[in-house]
């Protein structure tokens, strides 16, 4: 290129050298030329005017030469003039002939009428093309001139064009990638994107566009979009708010727009609309539209679910709350018209049909009253299908039963709308979590193809309702039940006990009738239960419950108000007989065993009985009074019944007196401990003695223990005071060893039931000894064979735990009285053996008495265990228990139970009298 343009460049230079005196040449030749051409005119236009010969003729022109040769005599020497004749023959000349080259003009003369001449001027070219040969001079700087310029700008330009071209095409592919990626943009947006210019012409629209309303492609930018407008107008349902819109926003074209526009199909759009500005000036406008149908529909179907569920909530019924269901779901849709089969009650076969308020009633009636058996042949043919789909949201549509009118077990059902004018098309099955069927949404249309595409979705949602809602009333009637009967016996609990009660008592209140109320305890529940195990122990449960319904009326009421307790309500009875008649009945029933995993088991019943209103007219004092009568069954041995006498309120009442000023007595200081001496028989001395708890009320003074030991043990209370009894006496013990010269004694402290089932009962022993400093040789604890033998292998455990405390005195108490084993015996790890008092009173005339005191003392000693025997009150039972070798004794003999200081008084007594023969 700059080759070419050098070559152009010369060539330029050249051209303008050549071209400046070839100019000139022409622009002289063309001057001279005129000039001749000017003088031809003055010569031959010179003229004499003569009269014609001819009368009336006019005047004519004529020439002569030397007229010409004068009218041309101010032209220049340089010119030759010369006239010639017709024949060339000259007529008259002015100035010789220039040297060549000549530039010659020609004119003709008339001279007469006949005659003509030639009038030639010529004039020599060569001053011209010496002047002109002069002029390549300036036309050669001129060249130069234009060499120069031809080949520096071009070069210039070119390369400022290459620049330019170069900075165009990054720009161009600058600019096709921004419109690549505008347009990828603009296509790949959700939002239906429409841009005008500001005449409202289309510009650019995307294809979600066109799709999102349907339209058909437009091929020309710039189109007019009135027809876009109409078409967008024909589908809406308000076509008219939407144009008024689109005027005001071409009158005010820099105003913002945005609402939401409702098309005649359904569909929500969402419309925003904003001017589009280069440089601060509006050059169009940018739409879009955005499909919010789903979540227009979903907003509905929330509000739709927060509607039903606040219905649920608020205890209204469940049809009312699945009828506005199915209106809803019927105003969504368009088209269909719901029904939602369901059970009146869960375990009902009654069935329930609910609809909007397009299908008319008289449909529903129908359904409800006279069709319960093509109801009940579709709910009983769901509910045996398998593997039905389960409703999931990952699963479109899963749980649908399609084409319900092809099929056999919808075949009467769908004859039945058929005659109505509505044809069932499709159904969901409404299941539980665990999968049972709890009712039917079925979707019927006046004509099967106007089914909405979304109907399918609408149907799935409303079995998800009616799924939360029918869910929600079994719970509701689940907790109404788990509130008010027993889980176990399905009897009426405590509170509906309570509420049957107060109905039985008002009513009878009117009619002056009598109730009795009966309070019913197992006997030895307990002993079942933990020997046979807790499950047979619920079985044994339910089959009481079952004995007591069979022996009372269907007007009366069987309640279980925990545990093994049972109570009945006997309602419009004469008199009190009846409900003895009732309890013995019962008794009856209970003397036939129990079958209990193929075992027989006998339970019998305590019983009490108070009756209204002769014992109370208020309910809590008819159970308290029940509630006494049965305890004095029970202590009268149960197996039997009592009826409430005001002796016992006043037991009851005193009972519950003592109860509670147990539950102070101990912070209040009111225990005490008395020491009973225990007595060696082979040296006369005092050895020891047992602990025994006493209670000083305030107002009774010494209570006995046999009344308040039996409700320490039934509150409770035992294990706080029986470790309050065992860091007294060894405070005692410690006291004694530091503070008095008496010798060293063994104190035994009796161990509850309660006390022995603790697992830290030997680190808690321990404990006390370590705080006290007292020795574990002088603590002795006495356990009731009662007790050992209600856990053996519990009790071998406790026992040998405490002996590795180095506790080396364990007693067995009231040996005799209970059912020992003598395998058990020989693994408890005790040293003595504590002759029970009921076997010394007939010492020495009964001859049981006799027997079982040699037998047992025989036995001690051959397993190596002393024997002590208690309650020595006269002296021949000491003589005879000292005759058959009996080691220690205790009672009164020697003294009864003593205050600390009485008793160590008489233990230096004795030491004093150095006597080894016994008093």
């Amino acid at each position: 290129m700059p080759i070419l343009i050098a070559r152009l460049a010369w060539g330029g230079g050249t051209l303008v050298t050549l071209l400046v005196p070839l100019i000139f040449f022409i622009v002289g030749y063309q001057s001279e030329a005129a000039r001749l051409e000017s003088a031809l005119q003055v010569g031959v236009y010179s003229n004499i005017k003569q009269p014609d010969s001819t009368a009336g003729a006019a005047w004519g022109t004529f020439h002569t030469p030397q007229a010409v040769l004068a009218a041309l005599d101010w032209l220049p020497d340089k010119i030759s003039i010369r006239i010639t004749g017709e024949n060339q023959q000259l007529l008259a000349e002015k100035n010789q002939e220039p040297p060549p080259p000549h530039l010659n003009r020609t004119s003709t003369l008339e001279l007469n009428a006949d005659d003509s001449a030639q009038l030639t001027l010529s004039r020599s070219l060569r001053p011209l093309l010496l002047y002109s040969l002069l002029m390549f001079i300036p036309g050669l700087i001129l060249g130069i001139i234009t060499f120069v310029t031809l080949r520096d700008l071009p070069m210039r330009v070119f390369r400022r064009t290459l620049q330019e071209i170069t900075i165009r095409k990054v720009t161009e592919e600058k600019l096709a990638k921004s419109l690549s990626i505008f347009s990828a943009t603009l296509e790949s947006t959700a939002d239906g994107i429409f841009v005008t210019d500001v005449y409202g012409r289309e510009v650019v629209a995307n294809k979600r566009f066109r799709d999102m309303w349907h339209l058909h492609q437009s091929d020309s930018l710039y189109a007019n979009n009135n027809e876009t407008l109409a078409e967008l107008s024909n589908k809406l349902r308000d076509p008219t708010a939407f144009a008024a819109t689109i005027k005001d926003l071409n009158k005010h074209i820099d105003v913002n727009q945005g609402s939401t526009l409702e098309l005649r199909d359904g569909r929500h759009f969402e419309w925003n609309s904003q001017p589009q500005f280069v440089n601060g000036r509006v050059v169009g406008r940018v739409t879009s539209f955005r499909d919010i149908s789903d979540r227009k529909q979903a907003e509905a179907l929330l509000a739709i679910e927060n509607e039903v569920l606040e219905m649920v909530v608020c205890g209204q019924p469940l049809k009312a709350a699945l009828g506005v269901l199915a209106d809803h779901v019927e105003v969504l849709s368009g088209e269909m018209f719901c029904t939602i089969l369901f059970r009146k009650d869960s375990e009902g076969a009654e069935l329930a049909c609910v609809s909007g308020r397009s299908l008319p009633s008289n449909v529903v009636e129908r359904l409800i009253h006279h069709e319960q058996v093509v109801l009940g042949k579709v709910f009983a043919a769901i509910t045996q299908l398998e593997n039905v789909p389960k409703h999931g949201l990952s699963d479109e549509y899963s749980g649908v039963i399609e084409n319900i009118g092809s099929q056999p077990i919808w075949s009467d059902y769908c004859k039945l709308m058929a005659s109505h004018g509505v044809h069932a098309c499709f159904a969901v099955a409404v299941r539980s979590s665990d999968r049972s069927l709890l009712g039917l949404i079925v979707a019927h249309y006046r004509t099967p193809s106007k089914q909405q595409p979304h109907d399918r979705e609408l149907m799935w949602v409303a079995a998800h309702l009616v799924h939360i809602a029918m869910e929600r009333r079994q719970a509701e009637e689940r907790l109404q039940d788990l509130a008010h009967y027993d889980s176990l016996t399905r009897l009426p609990n405590r509170a509906l006990f309570h509420d049957r009660l107060q109905q039985a008592l008002t009513r009878l209140e009117r009619s002056k009738g009598l109730v009795a109320l009966m309070f019913i305890d197992l006997d030895r529940f307990k002993t079942i239960n933990d020997t046979l195990g807790h499950d047979l122990g619920d079985q044994l449960l339910c089959d009481t419950a079952a004995r007591l319904l069979a022996c009372v009326r269907d007007v009366d009421t069987v309640a279980r108000l925990g545990g093994d307790e049972f109570t009945i309500i006997l309602e419009q009875i004469n008199k009190a007989e009846d409900a003895a008649g009732v309890a013995s009945k019962i008794i009856e029933m209970f003397a036939a065993p129990f079958h209990l995993d193929h075992q027989e088991t006998f339970v019998t019943p305590s019983i009490g009985i108070t009756i209204f209103p002769s014992d109370s007219d208020n309910s809590s004092h008819l159970i308290k009074y029940a509630d006494t009568a049965m305890y004095r069954a029970k202590e009268d041995g149960g197996n039997g019944y009592r009826f409430f006498t005001s002796e016992m309120n006043t037991l009851a009442s005193d009972r519950l007196e003592m109860e509670n000023g147990l539950r102070r007595a101990l912070a209040r200081g009111e225990f005490e401990v008395y020491y009973q001496p225990k007595l060696n028989l082979a040296d006369g001395r005092i050895i020891g003695a047992e602990a025994l708890l006493r209670w000083r009320h305030p107002q009774r003074g010494l209570v006995s223990p046999g009344e308040f030991i039996p409700i320490l043990e039934e509150t409770g209370l035992i294990e706080q005071v029986g470790s309050w009894v065992l860091h007294a006496v060894c405070q005692q013990i410690r006291h004694w060893q530091t503070t008095t010269a008496l010798p060293p004694l063994v104190i035994a402290v009796n161990l509850s039931g309660r006390q022995l089932q603790r697992s830290n009962l030997a680190t808690a022993i321990a404990d006390i000894l370590e705080e006290t400093g007292v020795e574990p040789r002088f603590l002795e604890l006495e356990v009731t064979e009662s007790i050992l033998m209600h856990d053996p292998q519990c009790a071998v455990d406790v026992l040998m735990q405490i002996r590795n405390k180095g506790i080396l005195h364990i007693d067995v108490d009231d040996f005799g009285t209970g059912y020992s084993s003598l395998s058990y015996l020989k693994q408890f790890p005790i040293d003595c053996l504590k002759l029970d008092k009921s076997f010394v009173d007939g010492l020495p005339h009964d001859e049981d008495d006799i027997a079982i005191s040699q037998a047992v003392i025989a036995m001690a000693h051959s397993l190596r265990l002393t024997v002590i025997a208690e309650g020595v009150e006269r002296e021949e039972q000491l003589a005879f228990l000292r005759d058959n070798g009996c080691d220690i004794i205790q009672g009164y003999i020697i003294s009864p139970p003593v205050p600390a200081q009485t008793f160590a008084q008489l233990v230096l007594e004795r030491a004093q009298q150095h006597s080894t023969t016994l008093p």
